[in-house]
């Protein structure tokens, strides 16, 4: 099987190279969609897409939009990649994950959005405190902050103009907390255990997770409808959906050979 790499982090997806006959790596600047005659393809180094029997893609949440056109046209010529366009986009633009895991009913934290100062105001009639206010320009985090008093949901909303920003703030509970790797009905957990609010990536080991854990991160994985992600899980609620884990982490600290893992869901994708 010819496997198309699309990332700009080839030596940290190494690895996965061994489980498939060919590879071939290309950056995000060089995979190009196009359509001509109404007809949509995908150029890498202007040979088709439909050389390859798979994809592997490792894109920027900050290229949500780019990223959700070019797996949508490589879907349509039927060729498995490990995350779909709609769950790519899903996980990418958070407002719109919380709304997906809530509409199919998958446990995660009571969540509010806002675009403005203005809106802020008497938030705290709608969200019990404390909370976690995350700040995102156009797709990229640029700041998350615990909150503790009603005072702090100023602070962190102030000079914030309609259009700007994206401003989610979410119920917090303290409570285990969990990294997982998902890929396919095959689940890889690592537990944070430091004391901190946030789930971090220096305080990490590998954990068996109860099955209701398991669970909930199958649930979020099929409802987004994606073939891999990583799932973050906080008091048994999922707090965050990622497109792209780092794969590197996951096989050091589990043990465990998560390359294989992914090489075998993209095959699957293939038989299906």
């Amino acid at each position: 099987m010819k496997l198309l790499k699309i990332t700009d982090e080839e030596d940290a997806t190494q690895e996965l190279n061994q489980h498939f006959e060919e590879v071939e790596t290309a950056s995000i600047e060089e995979v190009a969609p196009e359509v001509r005659d109404n007809n949509s393809d995908v150029k890498i180094g202007g040979a088709p897409v439909e050389n390859f029997d798979a994809v592997y893609a490792n894109i920027p949440e900050k290229n949500a939009v780019f990223g959700r056109v070019l797996l949508e046209t490589i879907e349509e010529k039927g060729i498995p990649v490990n995350y779909s366009s709609t769950s790519f986009f899903a996980m990418s633009k958070k407002n719109y994950l919380y709304s997906v895991l809530h509409e199919k009913n998958v446990s995660a934290p009571k969540t509010a959005v806002v675009a403005d100062e203005k809106s802020a105001r008497n938030l705290e009639n709608y969200l019990k405190g404390p909370l976690v206010a995350r700040k995102f320009e156009g797709f990229e985090l640029s700041e998350e902050k615990k909150i503790d008093t009603v005072e702090e949901i100023g602070g962190f909303t102030e000079g914030t103009e309609y259009g700007e920003n994206v401003i989610l703030f979410h119920e917090f509970s303290k409570g285990t907390k969990y990294r997982c790797l998902v890929a396919g009905e095959e689940v890889v957990s690592l537990e944070d255990t430091s004391e901190d609010w946030e789930i971090g990536e220096d305080n990490l080991r590998y954990s068996n997770i109860p099955n209701s854990i398991e669970d909930l991160v199958l649930d979020a994985k099929k409802s987004l409808g994606t073939q891999t992600a990583e799932v973050l899980i906080r008091d048994e609620q999922v707090i965050d959906v990622n497109p792209n884990p780092d794969l590197d982490t996951y096989a050091e600290i589990s043990g465990k050979d998560v390359y294989k893992i992914i090489a075998d869901t993209i095959k699957q994708g293939e038989e299906a």
